[in-house]
């Protein structure tokens, strides 16, 4: 076995490989540990994490504590690989809702199960101490697993939705005013989130919640974080950053319609509007970082089951070796998700919303010792507590926008994450 490392980075972990049988990685919710996190990418990846031999907060610089002093002693398997999810505003206080999932974080798993090109391979990390052990117990976690129960294909139990028409006054009226405000000069826009709350007749098993998600969003990357007796998990369309050696991958995603509609984004001023004004500034935020920005193109449509989105995709090549956490914390959080400018767009959000957003619209980290990573923003998500499943959802707000309109938005949103559970509810 290798145990070479860098100079003045003493052995602290080792992390060895093993293949296993391909499962359902949904299944892996169901294992017990804290945190769990999961990473699905649409093209079959996945990285699910059980329990923590190293836990950050995530900030830049971060991402070289992750790998001190870890030995690899199965280079021949996917490399060891951090998850991790962070708060939207690490300033907030988290509410009765979001408390026991945050404040979130990076972490280097005990145990992960990556899964790529129909195999699977099981890595398990432990202290150096404890590195004579690292074969045996390797075989008796791939058992365990081989053993688990297909939890995942456990129907959902019926749900009921809540009377949202106290809420929905609020937000039309708080739309209202953040338009005042973005015409009176204070700002450019701001997106403004809701929750929509059910209650569903059982507890179910985020497994089950998780594979109806990922079936009916398999173009989208699904992700978990599971803590605390409650998981927060979802489907989302958008992705922050990809990193491969320089190569730099971004996009803004901004404007919305149902699927049904895709085409009438092109012709609304209003949605052309807040997707240029996401566009530039997610190429003023990467500009200090990349050799040249690339020329401005016209959007596309990136197309998710039940709605459409103006896409346009950025790619450019970095200036110098990446820092993936000092990236995600320049682009964090974007005008789709918080508006412009974005201190005075994070403080109106606050003030008008009035709940904690949490995890909500905040980073969904993969980052892997080669020096690859991918980030998305946490949308199209449920926090799951027991019976209970808050949904948050929001719009972009600028001038021209409409109270009803952006309300309807959100329940879209909502509704793209609800029409995958009214799929495979119990009969």
């Amino acid at each position: 076995m290798n145990l070479a490392l860098p100079p003045g980075h003493p052995l602290r972990l080792c992390s060895a490989a093993l293949e296993i049988a391909p499962l359902p990685p949904e299944r892996l919710l169901a294992v017990q540990g804290e945190p769990t996190a999961a990473f699905m990418a649409p093209n079959g990846e996945s990285w699910v994490g059980i329990g923590a031999v190293r836990w950050l907060t995530g900030r830049p610089g971060d991402g070289h504590a992750l790998w001190a002093g870890v030995a690899d002693v199965s280079p021949d398997a996917p490399p060891p690989t951090a998850l991790g999810v962070l708060p939207f505003s690490p300033h907030e206080a988290p509410d009765e809702l979001w408390a026991g999932l945050l404040p979130g974080g990076v972490v280097l798993p005990e145990r992960l199960v990556v899964q790529r090109g129909g195999r699977a391979w099981l890595r398990l990390t432990l202290p150096a101490a404890e590195a004579d052990t690292l074969r045996s117990r390797l075989a008796s976690v791939a058992r365990e697993l081989a053993a688990l129960p297909p939890t995942e294909s456990q129907a959902l139990p019926d749900f009921e939705e809540f009377d949202d028409a106290e809420t929905a006054a609020r937000y039309t009226a708080a739309v209202g005013d953040a338009v005042a405000r973005i015409r009176a000069g204070e700002l450019v826009k701001v997106v403004l989130a809701r929750r929509a709350r059910i209650a569903f007749g059982a507890v179910p098993s985020a497994a089950a919640v998780m594979r109806r998600l990922s079936a009916h969003q398999s173009g989208a990357v699904r992700y978990a974080w599971c803590r605390g007796g409650k998981a927060w998990l979802g489907a989302t369309p958008e992705t922050l950053l990809r990193l491969d050696g320089r190569t730099l991958r971004t996009e803004a995603l901004a404007g919305t319609r149902p699927e049904s509609r895709a085409e009438e984004l092109y012709a609304d001023a209003k949605e052309r509007h807040e997707h240029a004004v996401v566009v530039d500034a997610v190429r003023a935020a990467i500009a200090p970082w990349v050799q040249a920005l690339p020329p401005t193109r016209a959007p596309g449509l990136r197309r998710t089951r039940g709605l459409a989105h103006l896409h346009t995709p950025i790619e450019a090549t970095l200036s110098a070796a990446p820092d993936a956490l000092a990236l995600v914390h320049a682009l964090h959080p974007t005008p789709a998700v918080c508006g412009l400018p974005a201190d005075r767009a994070a403080t109106l959000l606050a003030a008008l919303e009035g709940e904690a957003r949490g995890l909500y619209a905040g980073p969904v980290l993969r980052l892997s010792a080669d020096g690859t990573a991918h980030a998305v923003v946490g949308l199209r998500g449920a926090l799951l507590a027991g019976r209970l499943a808050v949904l948050p959802a929001g719009a972009g707000i600028v001038d021209g926008s409409d109270g009803e309109r952006e309300l309807a938005e959100t329940r879209a949103k909502q509704g793209s994450v609800l029409d995958a559970w009214r799929a495979f509810v119990a009969a």
